[in-house]
């Protein structure tokens, strides 16, 4: 990724024309699914910085049923911070004119539109429909359906298929399935119940197919839907079983997203005329800034993100340069509950909170809480409840990523999370847990991270705004990562191997700066939590048993590594990976609690 242009001149885009102008502050408006915020950076003593922030309800649904009012209001609130006038008479005054009035570029991230409903067709559950769900995870969909030809697995018969397009009523048919010159007869097959399907819905709504299957059949597949369906073709997900090819079918997702969604969203017009650049995904912008982060290091190990929303839960992740970029739809945390509690059941929520929790009272509170998804938890069921959907959001997008990450064989425990570091967590549940422990420990139980790695929190929801200004200004977003948008939450030391609970595993010595040192012992099936304040360094010394791996070159060793201070400090998370709860609802509740405590929470 580029740097700086040269004598700091950038070129934009607004109002159709191009402009070329000196950028010393930038404006981002994040305009979410339930609230907006916006994002001042200005150039303080030459150099970028976060300056205020605003915050406001989305207005793109009744009664308001315009995107660009939600704007004003949290930009509103930055003017009253700083004390400038930003807006005239409704319109964004750009560029910056004098008597410090306006700003000199706007970007709009956006993730307010409604998703895309899709259905997945496709031949086998674990390959072609798995590459397929992967695809549509890549830009803002949901999931209205799933046609399967897999015997072993949920197969359907042909007017099965053709009743749940007609249906569902999709936006979308993805069709998926043969390798490249292998399966024809039943991809042809789903290609026809598809079109028959889609043929009995109006022609003004129906559906569009998008092949990315077997490409020896591309031509017959267009001949065979014509006039019956509006259908593109495309590379095929899955051109050899070891293999996956995404890009081409999300490309293809997220430009149909763009014209559907983004394009047609009430007052978005006027937020494209303000813009310097045309508006952005919010998970685009957000895996943008992962994989700069990556490009600022270039780590041997990959670097996570993961963005909690709430009514969809974004991932990205790069390994040796390549970024992964999954969103989950019906994964946040206001409009994510219930449709987990209908999918997985109470368990799924009840193992994660420190309190008998039934399904009766499980549903109120969900329910509560998509009519009021703007609200805070009052009570302390309310928030636990809240982090419980966060770790399943997690899991659940995680679920759908991971097998489609390529770590190049550098991966030592495939049934586990891979090395990673860092992990940056980004969303409201996160930042505004009220102690920052209980954000830490949703990231351990969610992710499950293993070896050493730091945990970092997006303490003010930047992330996403930075990602859509290193498209416009790299140089703001590294400045502003280097002065604070983002701060240090744990370094994480995960130990990975079996041993009983209460044996010694690892012989851990810290050494401070300032401090001397501390000796500690870890016992397997604890959570230990060391004091290391922000912007403060240690040296610590691992010495394993040998069964066990901390990520310095297999089980047994150890040796000597530098680590960063943080909001909860340094933590040793030695309860096994996988991680496992106690059965016993009573157990579980007590250890639950106990976790809670550890970490300060």
């Amino acid at each position: 990724m580029s740097t700086e242009h040269n004598d700091d001149q950038e070129l934009g885009q607004a109002s159709g024309r191009p402009i070329r102008q000196t950028i010393n502050s930038i404006l981002v408006a994040d305009c979410g699914t339930v609230t907006t915020k916006a994002v001042l950076l200005e150039r303080v003593d030459s150099s970028y910085r976060f300056v205020a922030r605003g915050e406001a309800l989305t207005t793109v649904e009744a009664p308001w049923r315009d995107i660009t009012l939600g704007v004003q209001h949290a930009v509103e609130q930055i003017e009253e911070t700083v004390g400038r006038a930003l807006m005239d008479q409704g319109y964004l005054v750009i560029p910056e004119e004098g008597d410090n009035v306006g700003v000199d570029a706007f970007v709009a991230l956006v993730s307010a539109a409604q998703p895309l409903r899709v259905i997945l067709a496709g031949l086998v559950d674990g390959l072609s429909l798995a590459s397929a769900e992967r695809a549509a995870s890549g830009t803002y969909t949901v999931t209205a359906g799933t046609i399967s030809m897999d015997p072993t697995e949920g197969f359907m018969y042909e007017e099965d298929q053709i009743q749940l397009i007609a249906n569902q009523r999709p936006e979308v048919v993805c069709i998926v399935g043969g390798t490249d010159g292998g399966a024809t007869v039943p991809v042809l097959e789903l290609v026809e119940a598809a079109a028959i399907g889609c043929s009995l819905i109006e022609e003004e709504s129906r559906p569009r197919i998008l092949y990315a299957g077997n490409k020896a059949l591309r031509k017959r597949v267009v001949n065979q839907v014509a006039g019956r369906a509006d259908i593109r073709p495309t590379e095929n997900v899955r051109p050899a079983t070891d293999f996956e090819n995404l890009e081409p079918a999300k490309s293809e997702l997220e430009m149909l997203y763009t014209q559907r969604k983004l394009d047609q969203l009430a007052g978005g017009d006027l937020l494209s005329r303000w813009g310097t650049i045309p508006p952005i995904p919010t998970a685009k912008a957000f895996s943008q800034l992962i994989q700069y982060l990556w490009h600022l290091d270039e780590s041997a190990k990959g670097i996570l993100g993961i963005d909690v929303g709430a009514a969809h839960t974004t991932t990205a992740a790069v390994f040796n340069g390549q970024v992964y970029t999954n969103t989950s739809g019906r994964t946040g945390t206001a409009f994510g509950g219930l449709p987990l509690l209908e999918r997985r059941g109470i368990q799924a929520l009840s193992r994660w909170v420190p309190f008998p929790l039934d399904e009766n009272k499980a549903r109120e509170m969900l329910v509560n809480r998509e009519v009021r998804p703007w609200a805070l938890p009052e009570e302390p069921e309310d928030l636990w409840l809240d982090q419980a959907v966060a770790r399943e959001a997690i899991r659940e997008a995680l679920r759908v990523a991971r097998p489609g990450w390529n770590t190049d064989g550098s991966q030592t425990y495939p049934h586990l999370c891979p090395q990673l570091d860092p992990i940056l967590l980004s969303g409201k549940v996160l930042a505004g847990a009220p102690r920052p422990g209980q954000a830490a420990l949703i990231a351990l139980d969610a992710i499950e991270p293993i070896g050493v790695t730091t945990l970092l929190l997006d303490v003010h929801n930047l992330a996403p705004a930075l990602g859509g200004i290193a498209r416009l200004k790299p140089l703001a977003t590294v400045e502003a990562l280097d002065n604070g948008a983002i701060v240090n939450l744990a370094t994480v030391i995960a130990p990975v191997g079996n041993a009983r609970k209460g044996d010694v595993i690892l012989r851990v010595r810290v050494s401070y700066e300032e401090l001397g040192e501390f000796d500690l012992e870890v016992t397997y099936g604890t959570l230990e939590v060391l004091p290391l304040a922000p912007g403060q360094e240690a040296v610590i010394d691992l010495r394993p048993r040998r069964r066990f791996d901390v990520g310095m070159g297999g089980p047994g060793k150890g040796g000597r590594t530098t680590v960063q201070g943080g909001l909860v400090g340094l933590i040793i998370d030695a309860r096994g990976r996988p991680l496992r709860l106690p059965r016993d609802p009573s157990r579980r509740q007590t250890q639950i609690q106990r976790w809670l405590w550890d970490v300060g929470g």
